[in-house]
């Protein structure tokens, strides 16, 4: 069974302001993670991507084998997403 989730090398830019630049992390099967930073540090666009509500300028996401530009339906049907 593929991991819960996999970002590699993930790139995002608003205009000329890179929001997000090589971010790399999985998560395992039964894990607990938290996404801290101060604020501009990239940690909704991370969240809107990997939820497929944004699409990313480079790199890779996997929600167990499902990348969400492409599986956006299947994606969203596997996780909970409540932003702020």
């Amino acid at each position: 069974m593929p991991k819960p989730l996999i970002v590699e090398e993930l790139y995002k830019s608003y205009g000329n302001v890179r929001a997000l630049d090589g971010l790399t992390f999985t998560v395992d099967k039964g894990s607990i993670y938290g996404l801290l930073g101060p604020n501009g540090a990239g940690k909704t666009t991370t969240l809107n991507i990997i939820s497929g509500i944004l699409d990313r300028d480079g790199g890779k996401v996997q929600v167990y084998g499902f990348d969400p530009s492409i599986d956006g339906r299947k994606v969203k049907s596997l996780i909970g997403y409540v932003p702020e």
